[in-house]
């Protein structure tokens, strides 16, 4: 047995092994990566934070050295790239305070009439399904012992909640922070580090599995790219879209309801579910007599933008059908919850490329032995 072979079979045996500690041993291992993946959680939100950045980061980069070319001049990069991060990081903020500028007030307004509105409409709702033969006693029941139980625990829940909470809000914001500097520090050095890593590659890997690394990457970063970009622009029009046409037929909570339609837009499938949910709901606490035409109006709407103006913003940014898109959100959403549905899209298109192109490569090369074969035997 020469060395090759030796070295296979090791590697295998050692596989083997590893997997069968690995399986017998299933919590422990669990516990060790969610320990690691905790430690590094900082690091895992800065380079989601620095991937979704890039894109108009990227953007802004290309557009300054076209306009420098433009003028018979060489940019130079740091300054270029730089400046590219302080407009990006100045847009991101910008955005959130005219949101928040936007939605907040109406949101503050929203709740101090829904309150009421749902004091008063419940014991309504009661009466007319107690009138129609639905048994709700169960639940008033229930609802009382909770109640109960509540002012029974008093103080002490509440103070344990709040410090829970607080613990939560403490951690999530210093992580978030830290997130922040580690994909500044990224962002502004990632042509070394993508140099540093190919170097690394084209040291300990063979000339081809480093170029088929470098094709998946390059293939998923301008597929996430296309996916986040359309989704951001798609998700601002549909809310502005939303707003005009809740205003334009008199319907109630029009702000707030194009706000999560905007917001959910992120979110494929499920999110317009939601939002429409969302609105009805709003629009039957305020004005039950409107809740049919907001479901009109919001279906008609989404209908609209679906139809004629998601095509052409985002279209086949991702490159997969529908049904292959759906199946990839129902994935998503079952293993990772609402970031699985986001991010899995992208994430089957990749795969389906990558597949679709093996395939047809395996096709080529059947055919051109097909077609060699065929001509050995009429030579013969």
């Amino acid at each position: 047995m020469d060395d090759k072979k030796l070295k296979d079979a090791l590697f295998l045996i050692a596989f083997g092994v590893v997997l069968y500690v690995g399986m017998t041993h299933l919590s422990t291992v669990l516990a060790a990566v969610s320990s690691v993946v905790d430690l590094l959680l900082p690091v895992l939100i800065g380079a989601i934070f620095a991937f979704v950045l890039n894109v108009p980061m990227s953007g802004l980069e290309r557009m300054f050295h076209q306009a420098g070319k433009s003028l018979g001049r060489e940019l130079p990069v740091i300054p270029v790239r730089v400046v590219s991060l302080l407009i990006t990081l100045a847009g991101i903020v910008l955005a959130f305070v005219g949101a928040v500028a936007l939605v907040i007030p109406e949101l503050i307004e929203s709740a101090h009439s829904i309150i009421p509105l749902a004091q008063e409409k419940i014991p309504e709702w009661i009466a007319f399904a107690e009138a129609s033969g639905i048994d709700l006693s169960g639940l008033v029941q229930q609802l009382s012992e909770l109640s109960q139980k509540v002012s029974a625990d008093g103080a002490s829940s509440l103070v344990g909640s709040a410090a829970v909470i607080a613990k939560s809000t403490i951690l999530t914001a210093g992580n978030t922070m830290l997130g922040m500097v580690i994909a500044i520090y990224l962002l502004l050095g990632k042509h070394n580090f993508s140099r540093q890593a190919l170097m690394i590659a084209r040291a300990n890997l063979p000339a081809g599995v480093v170029q088929k690394i470098r094709f998946v990457g390059n293939l998923a970063c301008e597929t996430y790219a296309k996916f986040l970009s359309g989704q951001f622009v798609e998700a601002i029009i549909l809310g502005c879209l939303m707003y005009t046409t809740f205003k334009i037929f008199g319907l109630p909570y029009a702000g707030i309801t194009a706000y999560l339609t905007g917001l959910c837009a992120f979110v494929p499938y499920v999110g317009a579910f939601l939002s429409g949910a969302s609105g009805v709901v709003l629009t039957l606490l305020a004005d039950p007599v409107k809740a049919p035409i907001c479901l009109v109006v919001y279906l008609a709407t989404q209908f609209i933008e679906n139809q004629f103006i998601y095509p052409r913003v985002v279209g086949g940014s991702v490159g997969l059908a529908p049904m292959w898109a759906l199946l990839a959100a129902i994935v998503g959403g079952k293993l990772f919850g609402v970031v699985g549905i986001v991010f899995f899209i992208p994430l089957a298109s990749v795969i389906y490329t990558l597949v679709r192109d093996d395939t047809l490569a395996k096709l080529a090369r059947k055919q051109g032995q097909d077609a060699s074969d065929r001509g050995a035997a009429i030579e013969e």
